[in-house]
């Protein structure tokens, strides 16, 4: 690993945390999007009070909710959404090695698992590739021949379903992942009542990126609200 610094961050329960990262533009960058500017926090929606309830019911009756976070990067999201929702398990997924030494370091207080592995619509295999954008911007290809795992979504929700966990949040920022995400397999989508997302149409231009999410959210009784760079779709009840 490159050499490292130490940040005091704030998190939204009020406590403080040394947050570790490399002061690349990257790593500061999501440390400033994400601690400073709060870009996932709930306060900024409308019905934010009608989400906190919702978690605090799934607490009061001792579910445990699930938070999955796809792209986690060094770490700074899901120590966010365990501050903001403690009590929660996080599932995070992080292709890059590099950045996933730091989300291991970064949340190794939290009720997380990690895996170093890519999510997609379908189980398989992927190359890593480095367009150049930062330690933030690496991207998966699907390929027979890559070295990085990939997981289905899907069955991971149905997995945790299944041993007691209950759908609260799902956070994905892919690079473009979205394309393949959502093109397949999306009945995990009403599973979580907050979906947030990054779309990539601006980075990759006439890619399409963004086409299969909004085929597959079209369909759905959900509010969709921009903040910042983000999409929040909000599970309507």
């Amino acid at each position: 690993m490159s050499q490292t610094h130490e940040t005091l961050v704030s998190l939204p329960d009020g406590s403080t945390q040394a947050f570790i990262h490399r002061g690349s533009h990257a790593d500061l960058g999501v440390i400033e999007q994400i601690f400073k500017n709060r870009d996932y926090a709930l306060e900024t929606l409308r019905r934010c009070e009608e989400f906190d309830q919702k978690f605090r019911a799934l607490t009061a009756a001792e579910k445990k909710p699930l938070i999955v976070d796809c792209g986690a990067n060094i770490g700074a999201s899901a120590c966010w959404f365990a501050a903001a929702f403690p009590g929660s398990h996080v599932v995070c997924f992080e292709p890059d090695g590099a950045n996933f030494q730091l989300l291991q370091t970064n949340t190794k207080s939290l009720d997380a698992e990690l895996h170093m592995a890519a999510i997609a619509a379908i189980d398989g295999v992927a190359a890593l590739v480095d367009p150049g954008e930062g330690e933030w911007g690496y991207r998966t290809r699907q390929s027979e021949t890559g070295d990085i795992p990939v997981m289905s979504l899907n069955r991971l929700v149905n997995c945790k379903k299944s041993t007691g966990y209950v759908p609260f949040i799902v956070k994905i920022d892919i690079e473009g992942g979205e394309k393949e995400l959502f093109s397949e397999q999306t009945s995990w989508i009403d599973e979580f009542p907050i979906l947030i997302i990054e779309l990539h149409d601006w980075l990759l231009p006439k890619m399409r990126t963004s086409q299969s999410f909004i085929k597959a959210i079209a369909g759905h009784d959900r509010d969709f609200v921009y903040a910042g760079e983000n999409i929040f779709s909000l599970k309507n009840e």
